[in-house]
């Protein structure tokens, strides 16, 4: 099966901009701990989806702060998205 162009390079574009949150994120301490709290058993005794649910909110609350503190990375990698998209579609 043979996927189209535009799809490979829409994938590829949401990849990129996954990364780059994906990345700004892990810098976070909090995100770090919460990941190798779900990843190792340890002494939790919350249930995986406990666990998930808390790695999630952790992840919204760095990207929050880290968006703020590097809106420029952000707005270019978000705009640099839309304008992909609109350059697809056409």
């Amino acid at each position: 099966m043979r996927v189209k162009f535009g799809i490979q390079q829409a994938l590829a574009s949401t990849a990129v901009f996954a990364a780059v949150v994906l990345v700004l994120v892990s810098i976070d301490a909090r995100v770090r701990d919460r990941f190798s709290e779900l990843v190792s058993s340890g002494d939790t005794l919350g249930s995986w989806s406990d666990r998930v649910a808390y790695l999630g909110d952790a992840m919204l609350s760095a990207a929050r702060h880290q968006s703020i503190e590097n809106a420029p990375l952000v707005v270019f990698a978000t705009v640099g998205a839309v304008l992909f998209l609109f350059m697809v579609r056409t």
